[in-house]
């Protein structure tokens, strides 16, 4: 058998498969997939682009696939973005459960900060642990000017998920942490700790400091310490995904209605166009038009509404099957 012979099998084999409600299944859940990876973006510097690729992808493939049903691409909705909310959730969960070690917050300059305070070095000991668990939280303040630690308040500033709606966000003042050599004067950078026991839930945690006067520095924040369940992780940013998916759905939809109305509009210009003759007719006009403007009304007339999704062929609006490969549609 030849490569030839193989490719002819292979596309008898796919033309098959793309006839039977499996071919609309499987690009559809390719699609979810497709869209949860795009949402992952989301988190970087290409933010705007991945919002804007997750609602066109959504309409492209099936377009391009030949599907033409207003209805169909309405139903594709549900299930794409389903799958991409589950599948990006499962993402955000197992990439924040396999981090070993918290990440460092620190200040930036142009965010919430005084030039003259920056804080750094930000984390909690120990970052995996179970409920109950006594946790140190520690900052180094350092500062442009000489200073003693009691000049500054610094202050962890704690975000405790109780439900999906339901959050706490206390803030606990930090003491001068004597231990690790850390300095007593803070333009040489002085160590701030809090120690505390936090039971089962999902927290955030960030730092803040003020002087005597009214400036403030805030530092970044971040998930830790990590004391609930994965499934209590998975459920959270289930939620949190499903909130933020909202504006890709809209942009979806407005697409949807976009090429909607454009396919609406051209029809109504193809059935006009189509009715040119006759109208010219009833007007006392000569009837031996030539028949290259009967023609072009005829086939106005006739034009394509829909493509076959099985063999790809022109389909008018009125078809019941394929007037090709013989498929019939569905209402």
């Amino acid at each position: 058998m030849t490569a030839q012979d193989i490719l002819n099998v292979l596309r008898k084999m796919f033309q098959r498969f793309r006839a039977t409600p499996w071919f609309r299944v499987t690009y559809l859940v390719l699609l979810g997939l497709i869209v949860a990876q795009l949402y992952t973006l989301t988190q970087s510097p290409v933010a705007c682009i991945a919002i804007l690729l997750m609602p066109v992808s959504v309409f492209v493939v099936p377009y391009w696939l030949g599907e033409r049903k207003m209805r169909r691409f309405a139903e594709n909705a549900a299930p794409v973005f389903a799958i991409a909310i589950l599948v990006a959730a499962a993402t955000f969960t197992q990439s924040l459960l396999a981090q070993p070690d918290p990440l460092e917050l620190r200040s930036f300059p142009t965010f919430q900060s005084t030039p003259t305070m920056v804080l750094s070095n930000g984390t909690v000991q120990p970052y995996h642990a179970p409920p109950d668990t006594n946790f140190t939280f520690r900052v180094k303040l350092t500062t442009s000017v000489n200073g003693a630690p009691g000049d500054y308040l610094v202050y962890l500033n704690l975000t405790v998920v109780r439900g999906l709606n339901a959050f706490e966000r206390p803030s606990f003042a930090m003491a001068f942490d004597a231990a690790n050599s850390t300095s007593n004067n803070t333009l040489n950078g002085t160590w701030f700790a809090k120690r505390m026991t936090l039971g089962d839930s999902i927290y955030g945690y960030g730092f803040s400091v003020r002087d005597q006067g009214t400036n403030w520095t805030v530092s970044g924040a971040d998930f830790g310490p990590l004391t609930a369940s994965g499934w209590t992780f998975y459920g959270f940013f289930t939620y949190a995904t499903a909130f933020s998916m909202t504006l890709p759905v809209i942009f979806y939809f407005l697409i949807l209605f976009m090429w909607w109305y454009t396919r609406r509009s051209r029809q109504a210009r193809t059935r006009m166009l189509g009715k040119l003759p006759e109208a010219s007719a009833s007007k006392d006009e000569p009837t031996d038009k030539p028949k290259a403007e009967i023609e072009f009304g005829s086939k106005a007339s006739k034009a394509a509404a829909f493509t076959c999704t099985n063999c790809g062929a022109d389909v008018r609006e009125s078809d019941a099957k394929c007037p090709k490969c013989g498929a019939v549609f569905e209402d």
